[in-house]
């Protein structure tokens, strides 16, 4: 909805009261013209004046209303519009000229002309006042009429367009030059916000983009839906033009859309669902004012999971990470958000305890998540020993400083790759999330831990690697036919973290809502299209097989888990599973030794021990 109900109400009003006082004023210029501005007026007519003003002025609503004069914003009145009212102030004069010989109004000659025209001159000017006014507001900003920027077509000329457009050199860091509006209301084609005029619909959307010269569009819907989004992408691709989004459902979901950014549209936002409700009171209640610290905090999930902390007013945020690199970033992010003082980067790893206890000495969090950790399957296969060291001691050694420092809840990301896994990654996590279900039974510490499955646009996913390969000519490798995997948006998931933390009450395994399994080769058909090629004929497809570890088929849940349903419909709960705490001390200072040594063979069969589901599968290929 473009407009609502409150302001053309208001409009409608204030624009009635305007063409009244028009009236009173035609009127009165009028006779003052007719028998001379020092001249004393007739007796008869200054008698008969409320008379004069209540009909005529009757009469020019009407007429208004007739040819839909009443039906613009005041602030984008356009050619359209004033056709309409010359329309209307014809109409105004024949009514006025019959009602004369009606019921003898008694008016010189000369006023039917007189009135109609300064009335018209009124009206006009009660209509051009604001838009003169925006004009010359908009001529205040000169980002916005440089030479050398990117002429861009905004798509959306209501409340979200016309901000975007006040505030575009804020926005967007981009040198922009908005050319034209889009908008599929018809009543508002020919008119314009500011100096920028709206052209038209998105049904000549390609017509529009080759009249105007286009280079980027952006699209200032902030309720748009995934499709919408998708036809509009998949359309400006094949045009080369840029499509870039102003106040997304996930940004509205948490702020308003007023301080959302521009992000450039990606092929994982055209797959993203409907946007997830959240449960604001409790998340409110679970983040606001405390310190929350997240390791792992410059990773795809951590990094999110810092920046809803920060706006759901954290007291302090505590990013602590091993990339140094990451750090810089996030840190330069934040500053330019306007949080300076509101978190702090730590470069340290979760392997090193002397470090763990120093920072949570320093902060004392009140919130952690567990974000660390090493996920590539592949590499972890040629690298076991550091899935150990990282997933499994590292989360170890960051839960025993939450129990010395009293947190009061600890969340761990977890994968489905942890469910029946046939990879030391997946294996690793599994023992990450039976430590923290340990741990919660003899702390006064709630731990729980959040599983899902693969992220879109997470650092080394599918979708990017696709992307260069089919940037590059192609092929596009698929390990198998029948490879399906749970795919979700990086906010989506973690808003979905934030809330199950929130309900955590000790011990528990939340599952996400994951929807429908994805067929990996449908998916990469689905983008080679994206870039308006064809699939097997402009990019050829192969099939690589399975990698050591991979399995054609992610899981969610355990057969032993007991599952059930959450207040929010896309997130489940496991209940804690019985785990002798002792068995699984001995077997983890068992890990922390061998991993020391050179023994694979030894470490696997002390993962196996605790993870009895795993069923390793190190061959390179699998049918």
């Amino acid at each position: 909805m473009l407009f609502n109900k409150k302001d053309f109400k208001l409009n409608l009003a204030v624009l009635i009261l305007f063409d009244i006082i028009s009236v009173y004023l035609a009127i009165i210029i009028g006779f003052k013209l007719r028998f001379g501005l020092v001249g004393a007026l007739p007796q008869t007519y200054a008698n008969d004046m409320i008379y004069y003003v209540i009909i005529i002025s009757l009469i020019a609503i009407m007429s208004n209303i007739i040819l839909r004069c009443y039906g613009s914003i005041w602030r984008y009145f356009g050619y359209k519009d004033l056709l309409r009212q010359i329309g209307s102030t014809l109409l105004t004069s024949l009514f006025v000229v019959l009602i004369d010989n009606f019921i003898g109004l008694e008016l010189p000659f000369e006023m039917f002309i007189l009135i109609p025209s300064l009335m018209f001159i009124f009206m006009l000017l009660c209509r051009f006042a604001p838009k003169a006014y925006q004009a010359f507001s908009n001529k205040k900003s000169p980002s916005l009429k440089r030479n050398n920027s990117v002429r861009t077509l905004i798509y959306g000329a209501g409340e979200a367009g016309n901000y975007l457009l006040t505030n575009l050199d804020q926005k967007d860091k981009v040198d922009t030059y908005p050319i034209g509006f889009i908008d599929d209301d018809k009543s508002l084609w020919g008119r314009k916000i500011g100096n920028v005029p709206i052209v038209g619909g998105g049904d000549i959307l390609e017509f529009i983009i080759d009249d105007l010269k286009v280079e980027e569009l952006i699209i200032a819907i902030p309720t748009a839906r995934a499709e919408f989004v998708k036809d509009i992408y998949m359309r400006c691709k094949k045009c080369n033009v840029v499509v870039k989004q102003y106040g997304s459902l996930a940004d509205v979901t948490v702020e308003d859309f007023r301080n959302a950014p521009i992000k450039q549209v990606n092929f994982e936002d055209l797959l993203r669902r409907d946007s997830v409700k959240l449960n604001m009171d409790i998340v409110n209640k679970f983040i606001k004012n405390k310190v929350v610290m997240v390791t792992g905090g410059v990773g795809s999930i951590g990094s999110e999971i810092c920046r809803q902390v920060l706006k759901f007013g954290a007291d302090k945020l505590i990013i602590f990470d091993i990339n140094e690199n990451g750090l810089f970033y996030i840190k330069n992010e934040f500053d330019e958000l306007g949080y300076d003082g509101k978190f702090e980067v730590i470069l340290g790893s979760v392997r090193d305890r002397n470090r763990l206890k120093e920072v949570f000495q320093e902060y004392e969090p009140n919130v952690v998540f567990h974000a660390a950790a090493h996920k590539h399957v592949p590499m972890m296969e040629g690298n076991p020993k550091e899935a150990i060291k990282n997933n499994v001691l590292g989360t170890i050694n960051v839960a025993n400083e939450a129990i010395f420092h009293d947190v009061e809840k600890f969340i761990l990301i977890s994968t489905d790759k942890a469910v029946n896994p046939t990879n030391i990654m997946g294996a690793s996590k599994r023992m990450a999330e039976i430590a923290t279900q340990i741990m919660n039974k003899v702390s006064n510490t709630d731990f729980a831990a959040v599983r899902f499955g693969n992220v879109l646009g997470s650092n080394g996913s599918v979708v990017p690697f696709f992307e260069k390969q089919i940037e590059m000519g192609g092929p596009v490798t698929v390990t198998h036919p029948e490879m399906k995997r749970y795919f979700m948006t990086i906010p989506e998931a973690v808003q979905l973290v934030l809330e199950a933390g929130a309900m955590a009450s000790g011990g528990e395994i939340f599952v996400l809502e994951m929807g429908e399994p994805v067929l990996i080769y449908d998916l990469a058909c689905d983008l080679i299209k994206m870039h308006g090629l064809e699939p097997n004929k402009d990019i050829a497809i192969e099939f690589t097989g399975l990698r050591p570890g991979e399995k054609l088929f992610e899981e969610i849940s355990l057969a032993e888990e007991d599952t059930s349903k959450t207040s929010n419909n896309k997130i489940y709960v496991n209940k804690a599973v019985e785990h002798d705490s002792k068995e699984f001390s001995r077997s983890i200072k068992q890990l922390e030794n061998i991993v020391k040594t050179d023994d694979i063979e030894g470490m696997f069969h002390i993962v196996q021990n605790i993870v009895p589901t795993f069923n390793h599968n190190n061959k390179k290929d699998t049918e």
